[in-house]
């Protein structure tokens, strides 16, 4: 658990902390109005950013997430839990 909680509390911090950063700058200021190429300004660079996060963060948990269960299966394993088979 204490594995699970040190990768989970950080990528939640990380997620929230920049989903609401994004909304309180383009609501309170107008730092991201400024054009990065032609027309086209930086608040649409960090919006697309968002999403690019997410997918990242996604794809990272599942391959954690593949380890937390594996670790949980041996620590079962290791107090002579067996698996229940499936009655229908």
């Amino acid at each position: 658990m204490r594995k699970k909680k040190l990768f989970l509390i950080p990528a939640t911090a990380l997620f929230l902390g920049l989903y609401l950063a994004f909304n309180i700058v383009i609501s309170y200021t107008n730092w991201l109005d400024a054009p990065i190429v032609g027309d086209i300004p930086w608040v649409w660079v960090f919006a697309f950013g968002l999403f690019a996060m997410t997918w990242i963060l996604v794809t990272v948990y599942m391959k954690q997430a593949a380890q937390f269960d594996k670790m949980a299966e041996e620590t079962l394993g290791e107090f002579g839990y067996e698996e229940k088979e499936d009655i229908r």
